[in-house]
This record gives C-alpha cells, structure tokens and sequence, in this order.
C-alpha cells in the first residue's frame, strides 16, 4: 500500500512541475535589468521584452533579442520541458487510476519527468550562461520566472525518484 502513496507522491510532483513549468515558460520576467543612471528598466522573457523608460510606468514591449539563435533554442527546449512534463502527467495518471498493472506506464512516467528536467536544465543553462555574455554589467537579476523552471525542472527530477523508489520497493524493476 505505501507503494501507490509513493505514485501519488509523484503524481502532487508531477502537477507541481507541470504548473511550475506553464508560469515560467508564459511569462515575460525571466530577467528584470536595471540601468540606474538613466532609469531603463526592462524585462526579459523568452517571448517578449518589455522596457520602462524613466518613471513613465509604460512599458514598451518587443521580441527579445532580435530572433538570436540560441534563444530560439532556449525556447524550443524549455517547449520540450513543458510537454515531457504533460506526458509524465498523463502516463502517471494512466498508472495510478485506469493501468495499475501495466509497468510500461511506470516507465514512460519515470522516463518523461526526467526527461522533461534534463530539457529545461538544458534551457535554464543556456539562458544563463547567454544572458551573462549579453548583459555584462551587473545590474540584471534572475526574476520569478527563471526561478519557477528551476522548481520545476527539481519537481519533474524529484517526481522520477520518487517513481523510481515505488518501482523498486513494488519490484518492477
């Protein structure tokens, strides 16, 4: 019995990571950058940037960076992240309530979370690491965006281990 009190651990990690993911990838504050002598401030996401002129409280907003390559990466990955987290949600369920005794469910689940953490580490690392190249001074800070990929992708990897420890204590594997 504690084995599925251990899926539907999973599972509460699994919709944690999902929600977390849907928040980060949608909105446009993954960095907020902040030019004190002139008074710019922007927001950075990966759809869109949004700029504040003075103390106007108008933002004008445009498409980050100018179609650059590596954020059209950062965006397919982050993409990926959020649809192996919708797969390992679906397989979990599948497995908890309809297929209870079908291992391959556990499998693709365990699978696709940490899949689904690989890719958006994957995003979360390239954005950063291009971000420090591009914005050299350091008046730019990781805003709750970032962070929520970060809860997710260590949700979505926390989901697979849990899964991996019912797997095991059930004898799946």
């Amino acid at each position: 019995m504690e084995a599925s009190k251990l899926l539907l651990t999973g599972l509460v990690l699994i919709i944690c990571a999902f929600i977390c993911q849907l928040i980060g990838l949608a909105s446009p504050y993954w960095v907020h950058v902040s030019y004190e002598i002139s008074g710019i401030k922007t927001h950075i996401g990966l759809w869109k940037s949004c700029v504040q002129l003075d103390d106007t409280h108008v933002y004008e907003c445009s498409d980050p960076w100018f179609f650059q390559d590596w954020i059209k990466a950062v965006r397919a990955t982050s993409i990926l992240g959020f649809i192996s987290l919708l797969v390992a949600l679906v397989m979990t369920i599948l497995k908890l309530f309809f297929l209870k005794d079908m291992k391959p469910a556990l499998f693709a689940a365990i699978g696709t979370a940490f899949i689904g953490a690989l890719f958006i580490l994957i995003s979360l690392a390239v954005f950063a690491a291009k971000t420090a190249d591009l914005i050299s001074h350091s008046g730019y800070k990781y805003h709750f965006a970032f962070v929520f990929c970060i809860l997710a992708m260590l949700a979505a990897f926390g989901a697979g281990s849990v899964m991996v420890v019912d797997a095991v204590r059930s004898k799946t594997i």
